[in-house]
């Protein structure tokens, strides 16, 4: 007879994230980070999911760099959902990653640095 071998849940439920609402800034509640294991020895992939009380729920992917989008999901790890703000369609918030110089991004940097988490402007400001 096989012995169970329990598996290690892949969220950690009292997990933090530099993510913060990208509508609002507020700060994330429920948060949810889902380890998807290591792309090779030193590359780690993981999904940063949390709860804003007043604009849902956000889900961001890293793979050993800081995010270049937000999304809007409807669920923790599910699709993405259409907000409106304003009179905009909106469906992923780019960071202030996708800014960064190239030295800036083909360095070392810590992919948990919440300078790197900001949301863009979205006035275009």
């Amino acid at each position: 007879m096989d012995s169970f071998v329990p598996v290690p849940p892949r969220e950690n439920p009292s997990a933090r994230t530099p993510m913060r609402c990208p509508v609002c800034d507020q700060e994330l509640t429920d948060v949810q980070i889902r380890d998807l294991g290591g792309v090779s020895a030193d590359l780690v992939w993981q999904v940063h999911a949390g709860y804003c009380p007043v604009d849902g729920w956000f889900q961001a992917e890293i793979v050993s760099r800081p995010p270049r989008e937000i999304f809007p999901v409807h669920r923790p790890f599910g699709a993405a959902r259409r907000m409106i703000i304003g009179n905009d369609e909106v469906f992923a918030f780019s960071t202030v990653w996708n800014d960064m110089p190239n030295d800036v991004k083909r360095s070392r940097v810590d992919p948990l640095d919440p300078q790197y988490w900001k949301v863009r402007s979205l006035r275009g400001e």
